[in-house]
């Protein structure tokens, strides 16, 4: 019986292929055809009333359209032609026949979203929809009715096919430079056809139902009776007559389609969606267009089908739509106050949500949510990130403070060790703050809505005891396209029918809606982060990437407490200026840039845009110092600093290999690492007996299957440390001193540094490499003598304690994890913060013999996507500092990602109890003049502190608590523990991790103290 299910697969297959699918459009009339390749087909996009002739944009050609014909070859890598298309559609079209043109770009059929694309637009600019490999068709009757011509445009994009599935095999290619002036793609087909409306309900009548028979056990009854009416259909079909044999074979499976879904059938919420990475295999600028693609197909669908819903996240997005496609942007604002097209997100992009800052990751939640009010009327409340790489323990706080009430995910699906053991449960962070989150079970955000995906939910789905539905985000993602007609033809199919979840297209919030009616007390709860088990890499890829994001947010931070100065000053404040450099970070932030596996041009921009926006921040800095300058001269004096010791307390011996000050005392073995680390204030050795701090070492880095993304247990292995001949010398810069050691190998150079700088308890640790090598990774490792049985690797606002031991499956996974500014071990009474200044990619595991060792990644050099990964000169830079408060690992942290010199903050913290840091001093965004402060407790542990407002200020100000999006808290959210008195100083009591936002507001005449003022 199962060979009999096979064959008639098979059969399917087959018929559908070469007998159905080339006649579902019926070829009646040919078009004609004029290309413009916008210069040569290497230019950069011009905009559509240029092309279109009805506005000419400022140094750009003017168009000059030339006969073309289909079989020709058109388009140079990430190129663009502009194609003039008209004709006449057929003046004797039967009643219900549907005149459409078909083009044929030259695509694979596959890969949709990664290869060539094509926009149509009328002659006088108005959007129609997109063309890709699943979608080739438009609709003519929109443009023209029987026996009447029409023009039309199609903007062609030749992006290259840069990933090449199935099967998965890189293809490079990320530089227009590089790429060469060889056209990619042919033109196979331009014509006026007639869709065979039979023909094509036929093709999906046969998919659901065979698709519906194959997932049914041969044992159950309605397997057969799908098979057999299948059988009975292909019968049927005569190719000499496939109009009229199609509506007969049709009638074979009118009965068994329409057999009802059991009462208990499991419930899918379908969810059109299209997952489009901000940028990946495709430039940022790409990303703009294929926005605009994908959108103009949803919103054609939406035409056709009234129950088709879409929900589309990224405030980027949106706006990169506003700013290109306006009357695209209009017809969105409208379906989204029908309620069909949904924004979900609420982030500025589908953030890495790792690696950035906590600020940052407030900043993302705040443009975010921001635009979507301003543009759509409402916050959103769910927060939707399919695709990022792992989820910080951070978040349900942030997320719920945000607004959002909900959580979506499918990545953790991904996870290469663990099964994550709950699709629907309760995320509570590391605060304790709860998030209800879903996890789809389909394990994908780019769903075909197939028979055989409805099924995978189904078996996959971990919480059948306490609920029985799950959403289906459907749609072509990452490089867009979104749902097609034949998705939702499958949907309207599925709907209620028998051996398959019952599928319903809903919003999204009303799916949670739903899961916020139903939990219970035994809805399952997960504490802590969410860490990916995979792509382990992106933590250390792409230096440049993590070194300007962390020099950026910090940077930013720095401006705006100084521009908050000025402001009380009396000088505007930059609104503007810091919201686009912000924006620029945040974009920079998405899941494929922040990461490093991006091509390289995406890369090469990212560079460039991290160094414009350090050079427009510092301007607004010195602006704004002048300005404080200028209204009070004294106020713009430093804070108070450490002096600059002389380097003459640190004592370097060359010979001796031996560095001294009156707190460390360091020796090196000849190899140039650390052998001896004595910590004069308690006269602890810190490095173990044998070991070697600052060992370098270069690890074999061939991951099995994505280039930049993943390193590989195995990689460990092949570790071979640096220890050949060096030269030395003796470094002083700055009031430190020390020794560095420079050696060659393979292609590359590397210098490490070691200094020490009087009355502290540290040691300075720099690398400098000159990186040349190809599919290797350079860690360094810092063993020290801590009896720790957890690390702290510091995240947004606090720290996740990870196990150095691999005891269970899930410890023994986390070989290469996120920290953040410090890893910190300890145990009773003495521990060691490795401080970083850009790094983020570290393990630490106990040592044989004793202690721990914390090791950072330092570069690789993947060959793929983008094949000059890292090369050139990096400078990482470590402090090791003998710490066991976690507030004094804090400063430190502080200290050394410091961009610019301290100023007196408008705002002081000072602290009675515990570890409170003052992270944020900001103008409100509503331009009332007001200072927003946040400030959290950072050790896990209670903290009391007093809210000093600063000369500027003044002492007659109120305050309270609002969110992050500086609104009051809502009852749900409120803590009247927080805040002690809101008047003058104000005293404050944060519990462990919490994050707390105050809004102080500059008492006016006629003002009641403490009032809200408007906003």
């Amino acid at each position: 019986m199962h060979s009999t299910t096979t064959r008639t697969q098979a059969r399917v297959t087959r018929v559908v292929r070469d007998r159905i699918a080339p006649f579902v459009h019926r070829p009646v009339a040919e078009v004609g055809l004029q290309a413009w390749p916008v210069d040569g087909g290497q230019g950069e996009p011009v905009p559509a009333a240029h092309a279109l002739g009805l506005r000419a944009a400022p140094g750009r050609e003017t168009p000059d359209y030339r006969p073309f014909a289909v079989g020709h070859e058109w388009g140079p890598a990430w190129g663009t032609t502009w194609f003039r298309i008209t004709g006449t559609v057929p003046a004797g079209l039967a009643d219900g026949e549907r005149a459409e043109l078909v083009v044929d770009l030259g695509w694979e059929d596959h890969s949709v979203g990664f290869q060539c694309e094509g926009l149509v637009m009328t002659a006088d600019g108005a959007v129609l929809k997109a063309l890709n490999p699943r979608n080739r068709w438009v609709d003519l009757t929109a443009v023209a009715g029987p026996g009447e011509s029409f023009e039309l445009y199609l903007e062609a994009a030749s992006n290259p096919l840069l990933l090449d599935v199935p099967p998965f095999r890189p293809v490079t290619g990320g530089e227009k430079e590089t790429a060469g002036p060889a056209p990619a793609y042919r033109l196979r087909r331009a014509e006026i056809c007639v869709l065979e409306r039979e023909l094509h309900e036929l093709v999906l009548d046969l998919e659901v139902s065979a698709g519906v028979a194959a997932e049914l056990s041969v044992d159950e009854p309605r397997h057969h009776r799908l098979l057999r009416a299948v059988d009975r259909a292909l019968d049927e079909i005569d190719p000499e007559d496939l109009a009229a044999s199609g509506a007969r074979a049709r009638t074979h499976l009118r009965e068994v389609l329409a057999r009802p879904a059991h009462a208990t059938a499991h419930r899918a919420t379908a969810v059109g969606h299209a997952h489009i990475d901000s940028a990946w295999l495709w430039p940022v600028r790409e990303t703009a267009r294929k926005v605009t693609r994908t959108v103009a197909n949803t919103l054609s669908l939406m035409d056709e089908h009234d129950d088709f819903v879409y929900a589309m996240s990224s405030a980027q997005q949106f706006a990169w739509i506003e700013e290109h496609a306006p009357e695209v942007f209009a017809r969105v604002v409208e379906r989204v106050r029908e309620g069909r097209f949904v924004p979900v997100g609420g982030m500025w992009v589908e953030s890495d949500v790792t690696m950035p800052s906590g600020e940052s990751l407030v900043r993302q939640i705040l443009h975010g949510q921001r635009y979507m009010r301003e543009r759509f009327g409402a916050y959103n409340r769910i927060l939707w990130l399919p695709d990022s790489f792992g989820y910080s323990g951070a978040l349900p706080q942030l997320a719920r403070l945000g607004g959002f009430d909900s959580f979506l995910t499918q990545k953790i699906s991904w996870n290469d060790t663990n099964d994550f053991p709950h699709h629907t449960f309760w995320w509570e962070g590391i605060d304790g703050t709860r998030l209800l989150t879903h996890f789809p079970p389909v394990d994908t955000y780019g769903a075909e809505v197939t028979p055989r995906e409805l099924a995978h939910a189904v078996r996959n789905f971990r919480d059948k005891e306490l609920s029985d539905h799950s959403l289906v985000p459907f749609g072509y993602g990452d490089g867009g396209g979104g749902p097609t007609r034949e998705m939702l033809g499958r949907v309207e199919r599925m709907a209620d029918l028998e051996g398959v979840a019952r599928v319903e297209q809903r919003r999204p919030d009303e799916f949670f809606a739903d899961l916020h009616a139903e939990t219970t007390s035994e809805t399952p709860v997960w504490r802590g982060e969410l860490a990916l088990e995979l792509h382990r890499a992106t933590f250390t890829t792409q230096v440049a990437m993590k070194q300007g994001n962390r020099r950026s947010e910090n940077l930013l931070r720095e401006v705006e407490a100084r521009a908050v100065r000025a402001m009380l000053a009396g000088a505007p404040y930059p609104y503007d200026e810091l919201a686009s450099l912000w924006q620029r970070v945040l974009l920079h932030q998405f899941h494929d840039i922040l990461p490093g596996t991006s091509i390289s041009w995406v890369h090469r921009e990212a560079r460039a845009t991290y160094a414009a926006v350090e050079a427009e921040a510092r301007a607004l800095a010195d602006a704004a110092d002048a300005a404080v300058a200028a209204a009070e001269p004294a106020a713009v004096e430093p804070a108070a600093v450490e002096p600059a010791t002389p380097t003459a307390e640190v004592r370097v011996d060359a010979d001796a290999r031996t560095v001294e000050s009156a707190d460390v005392s360091l020796r090196l073995d000849a190899g140039g690492a650390v052998v001896s680390w004595v910590d004069a204030a308690t006269g602890r050795e810190v490095v173990p007996a044998g070991a070697r701090l600052g060992e370098l070492r270069l690890l074999r880095d061939q991951p099995v299957l994505w280039d930049a993304w993943d390193v590989d247990r195995g990689a460990r292995r092949t570790a071979q440390a640096l220890d050949g001949p060096c030269e030395w010398e003796v470094v002083r810069s700055a009031g430190r001193a020390g020794l560095a050691v420079t050696r060659s190998f393979g292609r590359s150079v590397v210098r490490t540094s070691y200094a020490l700088v009087p009355g502290r308890r540290e040691v300075e640790v720099e690398v400098d490499v000159d990186w040349h090598e190809s599919e290797r990774l350079l860690t360094v490792g810092f063993p020290v003598d801590v009896a720790a049985r957890t690390a702290r690797f510091e995240t947004q606002f606090g720290y996740v304690e990870r196990a150095v031991h691999e005891n269970t499956s899930w410890d023994w996974a986390q070989y290469e994890t996120c920290a953040h500014r410090y890893v910190h071990v300890s145990e009773p009474g003495f521990g060691v913060a490795v401080v970083n200044d850009g790094s983020y990619g570290h393990e630490v595991a106990a040592r044989d013999g004793g202690g721990v060792e914390v090791a950072a990644s330092v570069v690789r050099a993947p060959h793929y996507p983008d094949p000059a990964t890292d090369q050139g000169r990096h400078r990482k830079r470590w402090v090791l500092a003998v710490a066991d408060d976690l507030g004094i690992v804090t400063e430190t942290a502080a200290r050394v990602n410091r961009v610019l010199a301290p100023v007196d903050s408008p705002v002081g913290l000072e602290v009675d109890e515990g570890v409170a840091v003052l992270d944020t001093v900001k103008a409100a965004e509503d331009r009332s003049g007001d200072v927003v402060v946040r400030l959290y407790e950072a050790a896990g542990g209670r903290a009391r502190a007093r809210l000093v407002p600063g000369p500027l200020l003044g002492a007659d100000v109120s305050v309270r608590v609002v969110d992050l999006l500086e609104d009051d808290l809502g009852a749900d959210l409120a803590d009247d523990r927080s805040l002690v008195s809101g008047q003058g100083a104000v005293a404050v009591e944060l519990r462990p991790f919490q994050v707390l936002t105050l809004r102080l507001s500059r008492t006016r005449a006629g003002d009641a103290p403490g009032a809200p003022r408007p906003h």
